[in-house]
């Protein structure tokens, strides 16, 4: 154990050189990020914060061409162009980014085994908890299993007694910071899973959410249906109106269809201009109701610019239908569904198609 102690105790003296060579170099970019906020009247907050110091930083070569080009035209700085450059560029959270968070809390729970290595016999059960905490946090855990151990740490730590001030004060401050490091992880966990442009859950969710569903549905012999989305001749509609246009089109079809579904649905952005939608304990015929009055919402509905009120004409869409067949590759459940909506599209397109009709 002590051996074990000692090895993990020089780690920790390397990375404390490294973490103060990290904080230096924070400090540098802190410096160069606030005088060019304020050079460009750009609020100090939080969001604005993070976007301009990895602008400053080079860590995001796409986030620092966009600020340069609006700095070359002479953009002002609005509320709403920097929300936009923050939830573009910064806001998404990648494995890379979670994997640091798992490093952090990993290196929080160094330090309070090197603290609890320096009282007496009695933290010997805590240490060992610790050190078995310290080496599931270096495999690829997930979030279920880190939840699991920050929730053992934070109980342990608040329940054992410890002997002298010093220590008590920095397993209090660590057991502050450890709660911390658990929101920031939670929060980074549930951006990671939202599509920035509409907000809704995006392609990863679907995938999480689509194993606990299909698992859910052959458990309890319920129904599970499945509908593919796509808005007939996006392409044409961008070329036309622009992009920016189109982004706005996006986010009204996700709160459309949002709306027509029920609580327990999941709708997610699958792609490009495609939407994806699970519906528990729904059979066939029920989810081809619920994907008409979907297709009847938009083929009646007319589109106006939100600052000219100018007409935009109208947008139509696509649907295919699938059923979960319990046993099968959830590929396959996904691969009908496509092959529905590719009918309907090739039969003209503003129609719904099921896996039925696949064997017409």
């Amino acid at each position: 154990m002590m051996a074990k102690l000692r090895s993990l105790q020089r780690q920790n003296g390397q990375t404390m050189n490294d973490q103060e060579t990290r904080r230096e170099e924070i400090n540098g970019y802190l410096r160069l990020a606030l005088p060019l906020m304020a050079k460009h009247n750009v609020p100090a907050t939080p969001k604005n914060y993070t976007t301009w110091f990895k602008h400053v930083s080079g860590s995001n070569a796409a986030l620092t061409e966009a600020i340069d080009e609006l700095i070359s035209q002479g953009k002002e700085f609005t509320e709403e162009i920097n929300d936009n450059l923050y939830w573009k560029f910064c806001a998404e959270k990648d494995e890379h980014e979670l994997q640091k968070l798992r490093e952090d809390i990993q290196q929080v729970l160094l330090t309070v085994l090197n603290e609890a290595a320096e009282l007496c016999g009695e933290t010997e059960k805590y240490g060992s908890l610790i050190t078995h905490s310290v080496a599931k946090l270096s495999e690829d855990a997930s979030v279920k299993e880190i939840r699991s151990v920050m929730g053992e740490i934070l109980d342990e730590t608040k329940a054992i007694t410890l002997v002298g001030t010093q220590v008590q004060q920095t397993m209090e401050a660590k057991t502050v910071e450890l709660e911390t490091l658990q929101k920031e992880f939670e929060q980074a966990k549930a951006e990671s899973l939202l599509d920035f442009l509409t907000n809704i859950p995006n392609r990863k969710a679907f995938n999480e959410k689509l194993v606990t569903l299909t698992a859910e549905a052959a458990t309890e012999e319920k129904d599970l249906c499945l509908l593919i989305i796509d808005i007939d001749h996006f392409k044409k509609f961008n070329d036309e109106f622009g992009h920016i246009v189109g982004d706005e089109v996006l986010k009204f079809v996700a709160r459309k269809i949002n709306d027509v579904i029920r609580g327990w649905d999941f709708l997610a952005r699958f792609g490009g201009e495609e939407f994806i939608v699970l519906l528990p304990q729904t059979p066939l015929h029920g989810a081809t109701t619920v994907a008409e009055n979907i297709r009847q919402y938009f083929s009646k509905a007319k589109l106006r610019a939100a600052t000219t009120s100018k007409p935009l004409g109208k947008i139509t869409v696509s649907i295919g239908i699938s059923r979960f067949q319990p046993g099968e590759a959830l590929e396959q459940f996904i691969d009908r569904a496509d092959q529905a909506l590719y009918l309907a599209k090739n039969s003209g397109r503003n129609l719904v198609s099921t896996e039925s009709d696949l064997e017409n």
